[in-house]
């Protein structure tokens, strides 16, 4: 018997890819140690290989469900043939892509350009071929995805600097975290929130930092306008409130956190200065030239800091502050448990002297940075173990809920054991104007 760690390494899967397939119904498990960690048998595993191997010919999970399930040769066949279909249109799209290639070949100013391409040739290529900005990225996302490395040496033959190739890296990684909250189902997503909901914050932080970053941020007007993104239950918008005069408008997409944002700033004292509002932090419904202020704490990641930091610039009064925190490495070289975790929780991870630099490249000034306090990590996890603790007979009864306990406990665990080795640095930024 293995155990989804073992099975999952040895067919160079990741674990959270065992644990979606037994929450779809492709592979589960033949039994669990104490009703919760799975094992898995050796016909488990034969399982796993077929699954692996129609994967590999293109074959959705749904169609393999059907094919694994299925005594019926003509559903099989009907499944295979369907995909054959489908691989025939992208052997004709690649076949117009080498047409389109070959055109550009045959040009002689490209043949001249060759020995000496660069990002702004390369860019011009793309457009006089009747690319846009969305399906270059579009490009950069397949080609990142199927080869990291050699998505990397094509840039770095394109002259292109390294603190720019490490944006553009991690611009085409970071749908990934989007698309994995698209893809779970609602029942995942809805134990996924109730297990935050209860929590003081919904991730490291405190007040006292939330304002010690605030005070960095000088010539701000006496009532200036704040925008706070991803502001969760409130703990970084009840500080703003409490620390400025100013009109602080507080997005989030869960309903229940805003709600409950309310009644803790009536609580305060503080709600005439908040407005709260249901609003995806990638498509943020506001004019430009509106905001003194962008707070974000813990958020940027999701929609990929980069892509954050150019998306709401245009939001800015001229000189207006962006204030966020995102998760950095503080160890050289992270190795073992603790950077497979994160290569796959938040694979665009960078040390703090690579976000500065995207940050730069994204035309902020850096004003100020400082790091997260350990302690505010020990309490936030305390508070989550809690948590753990009170829903872990209700969450098991469920895959879902299986799924949302071990993940958390994974991450909780793992700072117990490489506590210096992850943290959180409070970057202080301003628009140059």
């Amino acid at each position: 018997m293995k155990t989804v760690g073992t099975l999952a390494k040895a067919h160079g899967l990741s674990r959270s890819t065992l644990l979606y397939y037994d929450k779809i119904g492709l592979l589960s498990p033949s039994s669990h140690i104490k009703g919760e960690y799975r094992l898995y048998s050796a016909e488990d595993e034969e399982r796993l290989e077929k699954i692996c191997a129609y994967r590999n010919a293109g074959i959705s999970l749904k169609q393999i469900i059907r094919l694994l399930d299925s005594d019926e040769k003509s559903e099989i066949n009907h499944i295979l043939e369907h995909r054959l279909i489908e691989l025939n249109a992208e052997i004709q799209q690649l076949h117009d892509q080498q047409s389109l290639v070959t055109t550009l070949l045959g040009r002689k100013d490209l043949n001249q350009q060759l020995s000496d391409l660069t990002k702004e040739s390369w860019i011009a290529l793309l457009r006089s071929a009747g690319f846009s900005e969305e399906d270059m990225w579009n490009w950069h996302k397949r080609f990142e995805k199927s080869n990291p490395q050699k998505h990397e040496e094509f840039l770095r033959q394109l002259r292109i600097p390294d603190t720019e190739i490490s944006s553009i890296r991690n611009m085409a990684k970071a749908p990934h975290i989007i698309q994995k909250i698209k893809m779970e189902s609602s029942n995942f997503m809805e134990l996924f929130f109730k297990l935050f909901e209860g929590l003081k914050r919904e991730g490291p932080g405190s007040a006292e930092h939330t304002q010690k970053a605030f005070r960095l941020c000088s010539d701000l007007p006496n009532q200036p306008k704040i925008l706070d993104v991803g502001c969760g239950t409130g703990g970084s918008t009840l500080a703003l409130a409490q620390a400025s005069k100013g009109e602080i408008t507080a997005t989030d997409v869960y309903q229940p956190y805003l709600n409950r944002l309310v009644q803790k700033s009536k609580n305060l004292n503080v709600k005439a200065q908040i407005r709260t509002q249901k609003m995806d932090m990638a498509n943020l419904q506001f004019p430009e030239d509106h905001f003194d202020l962008i707070w974000c704490e813990g958020a940027a990641y999701i929609m990929g800091v980069e892509l954050a930091l150019e998306k709401w610039k245009p939001l800015l009064k001229s000189g207006g502050y962006l204030c966020f925190t995102d998760a950095v490495w503080f160890t050289e070289n992270p190795e073992g448990e603790v950077k497979d975790f994160w290569a796959e929780a938040y694979p665009a991870m960078r040390k703090v002297p690579e976000l500065l630099e995207a940050a730069r490249s994204k035309g902020y000034e850096i004003v100020d940075h400082f790091r997260i306090d350990q302690s505010c990590w020990e309490a936030y996890y305390e508070d989550l173990q809690q948590r753990i603790d009170l829903l872990h007979n209700e969450f098991v009864q469920s895959d879902d809920g299986k799924s949302v306990i071990e993940s958390n406990q994974q991450e909780i665990d793992l700072y117990q054991k490489h506590p210096n080795a992850v943290g959180y640095e409070f970057l202080i930024l301003r628009s140059k104007t």
